[in-house]
């Protein structure tokens, strides 16, 4: 039957017909928008997807900061009138670049404070009367270890440690002075902007870190441990690798304009795809790119009942090669796609190979790349077909890909980390 399969698959790619006895000794089966022959008998066990397990240890003592894309913001509220001092601290892990690690106000927009990441720099905006907004920078802290952060009221002024040094120091304006002598309330959101804070924000709220250790202006937060030993969405693991993990539900989806950069001229146009990866399911979409009808133009997919990666141009199966034996061992896995004049290249670990493309196919890939409202799928299809499990890296046309800039993105998936135990560094 393998044999078989392989020499209807070698006649269908080269355009061969293929007489319709012959393709339903197979099992067909149709993906999105196009064919997938996958050779899996009724007498043939397929081994479960399940390939590399590992303790994922997400601690009950570590808050995530990254769940507001699904709206789960943790909210403290406090008296002025009770409160005998405003000085804040905690220890934060984050290997994200941009995102809100916390958000104050007493009585709305003209009284605020906003501690976040930006650029992977610690960064403060806060207002400062007549609709002014005051925004400083301070250190780096965007390295993936624990960092002590405190934040002291004095003398007319919020001052920023970052352990023992002197971070950032912002003056307060009258009118955040008087309302620390009023009657209202100190409202402090993790992770996220309070939802009617009138606040305009401009970078991406989400960040993905983890908190512990904290103690919010001296006053009772146990509701943190509450929704700690609630709900297992808002812990951290222990510990974290750079990556982003992909949990088997869902995926991220890019503009392809985003991805594309300023390479999209020239007669030679080529398309790099370079990923990195540690499996813990061996299934799942890579890579897709879809047209403005959500056709699926070029894929790349781990196809669990044929054990095969298949890569699919205009959703028919165009190659396909059996997983490497080091797929399911915890190694990491490095493959590289490029499209160019003529030929599609690819290549994973000792599997290489160089397929005529012909010009009408060049020309299509090179017009939906560059097309407003086509996208890049990574991690898995649109309304959740065939998701990828475990950590991945991925640089298009030679750029990292950030997956804060998706336009869809699945609130399972952490952007910037993934479990120590899947560290694409450590599995080679």
């Amino acid at each position: 039957m393998f044999a078989l399969k392989r020499f209807v698959v070698a006649l269908l790619t080269l355009g061969i017909w293929v007489h319709p006895t012959l393709e339903r000794t197979l099992e067909v089966t149709g993906n999105h928008n196009g064919l997938h022959l996958e050779s899996n008998p009724a007498n043939t066990v397929t081994p479960s997807p399940e390939c590399y397990s590992f303790v994922e240890s997400r601690s009950s003592h570590l808050l995530y900061t990254g769940n507001s894309s699904v709206g789960n913001v943790p909210i403290l509220e406090y008296k002025v009138t009770e409160l005998t001092s405003f000085d804040s601290e905690f220890e934060l892990r984050t290997l994200d670049p941009e995102g809100v690690i916390f958000f104050g106000d007493i009585g709305g927009q003209q009284n605020y404070f906003l501690l976040a990441v930006i650029h992977g720099n610690l960064s403060v905006q806060t207002s400062f009367g007549d609709g002014q907004i005051l925004v400083t920078s301070g250190p780096q802290i965007s390295d993936g270890e624990w960092k002590k952060i405190a934040v002291m009221k004095h003398e007319g002024a919020v001052a920023v440690r970052v352990g023992s040094e002197a971070a950032v120091t912002v003056q307060q304006s009258a009118e955040s002075q008087r309302a620390e002598i009023g009657n209202g309330v100190l409202r402090i959101s993790i992770g996220d902007l309070l939802p009617d804070s009138g606040v305009t924000l401009g970078l991406n709220p989400p960040l993905d870190g983890c908190m512990r250790s904290w103690d919010w202006v001296r006053q009772d937060s146990s509701i943190l441990e509450r929704t700690l030993q609630d709900s297992e969405v808002q812990r951290c693991w222990e510990h974290i690798a750079p990556g982003s993990y992909f949990t088997g539900v869902g995926c991220v989806g890019f503009s392809s304009l985003v991805l594309l950069g300023n390479s999209s001229d020239g007669a030679d146009w080529t398309l790099s795809v370079e990923l990195a990866l540690r499996t813990v399911s061996a299934r799942g979409f890579l890579f897709i790119l879809v047209d403005t009808q959500n056709d699926y133009i070029l894929s790349l997919k781990l196809n669990h009942p044929s054990q095969e990666l298949m890569l699919s141009l205009r959703g028919t199966l165009f190659w396909s090669g059996s997983y490497p034996q080091t797929l399911c061992s915890g190694e990491s896995q490095f493959l590289q796609l490029q499209v160019r004049p003529g030929q599609l290249v690819f290549g994973m670990g000792v599997t290489k190979a160089t397929m005529r493309l012909t010009d009408g196919d060049y020309k299509l890939l090179k017009r939906v790349m560059s097309q407003p409202g086509s996208r890049v799928y990574l991690g898995g299809g649109p309304e959740g077909l065939s998701s990828f499990h475990g950590c991945l890296q991925a640089k298009i046309q030679g750029v990292n890909v950030d997956l804060d800039l998706a336009e869809v993105k699945h609130g399972d998936v952490r952007s910037h980390s993934c479990p120590a135990a899947l560290n694409i560094r450590d599995g080679k």
